[in-house]
């Protein structure tokens, strides 16, 4: 039965290698094959349709849109708009291949400044669907309908219509002409659970056009026009009552002005277990850039813990001549011409928000709530919830004059309405540390404890000797709290002022560690043998010198040697790693040296500080809590409240003494 089995795999392989070195001669596909397999690209399933039609709409100059579906947008979809409207000469030639308003040379595609212009849309979804359009010119009187032939094959019919304005466009029976490509579709319930997400990713970034969904004659969505950011992303989350929720801050380019962006960022105290509620738009584009997620993953570093990241959008205008979207079909992915200062600036700005917003816990201590709904797949990080406010309260230092160097501007608009303009300090690192976040880059995690467990034993002996610095040699005889001891053998009991305080051991003591090492982090060790790095391309040589600063500022001091070689002639004092683990940081991983030693100086706090479990002294404990309260940041390196404040007043609210 074996030789069996094998004779017919071989009979098989013969057959495919035969079909593969055929000698058919070369000849043009038939205008209906090609056009079908052209539209392949850009046609996959309902979503895409709408994706395309919506970008129409919008290019329209349309103030208000409608989508209509049914059966997940593969028995019907409609859109609607107000906008500018088409010829009766435009519906001739508008679902033909290449057949575009939007360019009329290469050069075009230099500077574009419409979602579509490939011409390819309307083309495909003729091939694929059935196809009409109604539109009426704006200034015109009569209103012309085009019927597209069933698989494009022939000419538009046009014939006088009725409408008031703007254009409809219809497209009816996905795929009945390619039953074999309908198969692949998804129930009609997955389908318009696609088509919703598209129509989000549209409205979001346009929030001065209204737009509205309905789904199988249900409205979903109905969008005002003129909104915010802010409240069209609450709104398209479904969290239009939690608007407060979000705040926008806004950068910008101030040496070149070739870029400006919006950042619409969640509160502190939500969070997701994913990152599928970080967006990205390009110039109205939700795109696929995965260096702009990290940067708002690097700048929320330290707020976020056990895994957790920010809900966030950012809505970045470039200079056309600084992106290039003809790269994909479908327009998913963009190239930019320098991303490094948009990466640094966006890093920096969502730090600064949440470094002001997560001031520390007051006595404004509520019951848990449950504010975002758990059908949305948001989750609060705690049961217990504090107010950060999003009050002008907070303290915050200003940069000096020397600090003041940043080339790209920054203003935020808190809940008091109230802007202030102020040029940004240089990033002090993009920190990244490892409970923050998945496996979002490759093994860099994996990276950070071989350099970690390769410590030896007196240098860690070193490091917590370091740490323990931090702590003070003597308790005062006056502190201004009462400890009552532990409780479970993971909090401090403390009374301070009106409020009682649950302070974290762990978290605290990580954070008085993490601080002595970062004391000591511009100290510096000469390498006997200097390591050398290869750059395999000019690409890679350009970013290496960039980060030149960055790795002086975190103790490494690099040299260029030759055209592709750099020279590490010294690293930070607790740096164990090897060479190519470098290498595979910097240029692989592309992780920042700051954040390198960050996520070194973390793990090496967090395995040197008491864990739960452990028991405390008293002397020992009141001179951490004396320590712990002088800390300006109250979190751990990993993102944990050091403790929770009950105010008298809340206690006696919960046990409704009056």
């Amino acid at each position: 039965m074996d030789s069996n089995i094998t004779e017919k795999n071989n009979i098989s392989i013969k057959n495919t290698i035969s079909r593969a070195g055929s000698k058919n001669p070369v000849r043009l596909l038939p205008t209906e094959v090609a056009r079908k397999i052209a539209a392949g690209e850009v046609i996959d399933r309902p979503a895409s349709i709408l994706r395309e039609l919506l970008d129409n709409a919008v290019d329209s100059g349309a103030d208000f849109v409608t989508v209509d579906i049914t059966g997940g947008g593969i028995d019907s979809i409609r859109v609607k708009d107000n906008g500018t409207g088409m010829t009766k000469e435009d519906l001739h030639s508008c679902a033909k291949p290449h057949s575009t308003s939007k360019i009329t040379s290469e050069d075009d595609l230099q500077k574009l400044s419409t979602l579509g212009f490939r011409g390819e849309a309307l083309a495909s979804i003729a091939a694929v669907s059935r196809l009409e359009i109604t539109s009426l010119r704006k200034g015109e009187k009569i209103a012309y309908k085009m019927t597209a032939p069933l698989a494009g094959n022939g000419e538009n019919q046009v014939e006088v219509a009725t409408l008031s304005d703007g254009t409809v466009v219809s497209s009816k029976n996905l795929f009945e002409n390619i039953p074999a490509r309908r198969l692949f579709l998804k129930r009609p319930a997955t389908e318009t659970t696609l088509c919703k997400q598209t129509f989000i990713e549209k409205a979001m970034p346009f929030p001065e056009v209204g737009f509205k969904f309905i789904i199988d004659g249900k409205e979903k969505f109905n969008l005002v026009k003129n909104q915010s950011l802010k409240d069209r992303f609450a709104e398209c989350l479904e969290l239009s009552a939690y608007s407060k929720l979000f705040q926008e801050v806004s950068f910008y380019d101030k040496e070149k002005a070739l870029w400006k962006g919006t950042l619409v960022l969640g509160d502190i105290s939500q969070s997701r277990t994913d990152k599928k509620h970080i967006y990205i738009f390009v110039n109205g584009r939700r795109v696929t850039e995965f260096s702009l997620v990290q940067a708002i993953e690097y700048g929320a570093t330290g707020f976020f813990p056990n895994g957790t990241h920010p809900i966030a959008a950012l809505f970045l205008d470039v200079d056309s001549s600084q992106v290039d979207f003809n790269i994909h079909p479908a327009k998913k992915e963009v190239k930019f011409l320098d991303i490094g200062p948009i990466h640094h600036a966006v890093s920096v700005s969502v730090r600064n928000f949440y470094a002001k917003t997560s001031i520390k816990p007051s006595s404004d201590f509520s019951l848990p709530e449950t504010a975002i709904s758990h059908s949305s797949g948001f989750s609060s990080k705690s049961s217990t919830k504090f107010s950060t406010g999003f009050s002008s309260s907070y303290k915050y230092n200003k940069p000096s004059s020397s600090e003041s160097n940043s080339t790209f501007g920054y203003s935020s608009n808190f809940g008091s309405g109230s802007k202030s303009n102020y040029e940004m300090p240089k990033s002090t690192g993009e920190l990244f540390p490892k409970e923050n976040t998945p496996k979002y880059a490759g093994n860099f995690h994996s990276v950070i404890e071989n350099v970690v467990s390769s410590i030896p034993e007196n240098s860690q002996n070193n490091i917590s000797q370091l740490a323990e610095a931090a702590i003070s040699e003597k308790v005062e005889n006056q502190v201004d709290f009462k400890y009552f001891g532990q409780l479970f053998n993971v909090f401090f009991l403390v009374e301070k002022g009106e409020s009682l305080f649950l302070v974290d051991q762990h978290a605290g003591h990580e954070r008085l560690r993490y601080e002595a090492l970062m004391k000591n982090a511009n100290k510096k060790q000469n390498l006997l043998i200097p390591y050398r790095i290869k750059t395999d391309s000019k690409e890679e040589d350009e970013y290496f010198e960039k980060l030149l600063i960055d790795l002086k500022d975190a103790g490494f001091e690099a040299e260029k040697r030759d055209d592709n070689t750099w020279e590490i002639q010294s690293v930070p004092i607790t740096w164990q790693g090897t060479e190519a683990e470098l290498k595979e940081l910097l240029l692989e991983k592309r992780v920042s040296p700051a954040e390198i030693m960050h996520n070194i100086y973390a793990t090496a706090a967090c395995r040197s500080a008491i864990k739960e479990g452990n028991v405390i002294d008293s002397e020992t404990a009141i001179s951490l809590i004396k320590d712990i309260f002088s800390l300006e940041e109250p979190h751990c390196p990993h993102g944990r409240p050091l403790w929770i404040e009950l105010s008298k007043e809340k206690l006696y609210e919960l046990i409704k003494r009056t």
